[in-house]
């Protein structure tokens, strides 16, 4: 939806590409045809784009509730299949495209309908990152590139799918939206020493979104029993985990991929924290999930921008996500080497670590991770 705003001082109206919709609920794919006929959506020329596993499961039985419906399903967010993706919408007069998954899944359909100026509703499987509702999409291209896209028409989001996900998936997604208060501290930095326009409206949504949820979860929080460390990949789920819960996760995700929008940027939603996260894949051999590493890393931005990180420490404790190098099976010296590689993954991004020195950084890891180097 293209919302216009009218600047009533200068004259000057400004268009916001969002989501025209979006509802969460138990169950609620099963009132997909009710949904998009709610919305006004056509539901003939419809193709379903899924991954090759439990996603197919679910897209197939969408698939099954819809008539005159195209399947299809991928394995990689490549050239090669992007263009898969736009074949099937040109030779088929597709004129909705459903993406069912994780955020490969999603981020490759919103590219390759980006450039068909083809609409797509997102139905997540997981809740492990903001790109459900984000005008970007993370894409092998060369190498792999964050690009520019339309956000999708509208969200679907059904907690008895996304509750099924591994809780690293869970995980993932605290940590991309609880870094949200690192990056907009780095935006406003960036607005001070280098004059970057910085959007308050943005600046407030993306914020909100992250507190909201810190604060829910410190409201509703109680000690749980202990989980294995994130590294051997499988996990259950701890008490606070619950639809509410899930709920609230999927509501700040979506806000924080709105915030990009009303920027026109990932300013609010990426700072120093996903720049460490950029160097750890290019120096770890089997990166962590992106969310987790950049939650990880949130707790030393702040720390080193001289924050209080007692909030999210404790939010950290009560979903069991991983504060420490040993529970994220990350080596320090491989965290050391990330902070001296950030702030050459995304040239012309100011943030907190263009202005500290060895001191600082020495300093900020004892308060993050009480650790002495």
């Amino acid at each position: 939806m293209t919302r216009s705003i009218d600047n009533h001082i200068n004259n000057n109206p400004r268009s916001i590409n969002i989501p025209n919709f979006f509802y969460i609920g138990n169950g609620i794919i099963d009132d997909i045809e009710h949904i998009l006929s709610k919305e006004g959506i056509k539901i003939d020329g419809v193709l379903i784009v899924s991954g090759n596993s439990c996603t197919a499961e679910i897209a197939d039985s969408i698939a099954t509730r819809m008539h005159s419906v195209r399947r299809l399903r991928i394995s990689s967010n490549d050239i090669d299949t992007i263009k898969s993706i736009e074949r099937v919408i040109e030779s088929n007069n597709i004129n909705l495209v459903i993406a069912v998954g994780g955020g490969k899944v999603i981020d490759t359909v919103k590219y390759a309908c980006s450039r068909l100026s083809k609409p797509v509703l997102v139905i997540p499987t997981t809740l492990s990152n903001d790109g459900i509702s984000s005008p970007v999409s993370v894409v092998r291209i060369v190498n792999v590139d964050s690009i520019g896209v339309r956000p999708p028409i509208g969200i679907v989001i059904d907690i008895d799918i996304v509750k099924k996900a591994p809780k690293y998936t869970i995980l993932a997604g605290i940590g991309d939206l609880i870094s949200n208060i690192s990056a907009v501290e780095d935006w406003r930095l960036a607005h001070e020493y280098t004059g970057l326009q910085i959007d308050r409206f943005a600046e407030i949504v993306s914020r909100n979104s992250a507190e909201r949820f810190v604060y829910y979860v410190l409201k509703n929080g109680r000690t749980y029993s202990n989980s294995d460390d994130i590294k051997d990949g499988t996990y259950e789920y701890s008490n606070c985990i619950d639809d509410k819960f899930l709920i609230c996760l999927a509501e700040g995700l979506i806000q924080s991929g709105i915030a990009m929008s009303i920027a026109g940027s990932s300013r609010p939603a990426s700072g120093a924290e996903h720049l460490i996260s950029h160097a750890l894949d290019t120096i770890l051999d089997k990166p962590k999930p992106h969310g987790i590493q950049v939650g990880f890393a949130t707790l030393f931005t702040q720390a080193l921008r001289g924050s209080d990180v007692t909030d999210i420490l404790e939010v950290y404790r009560l979903v069991e996500f991983p504060t420490t190098f040993d529970a994220i099976g990350i080596s320090i010296d491989a965290f050391m080497e990330a902070i001296r590689r950030a702030p050459y993954t995304r040239k012309n991004r100011f943030t907190i670590l263009d202005m500290v020195d060895e001191s600082r950084v020495k300093h900020a890891l004892r308060l993050a991770y009480g650790i002495v180097i």
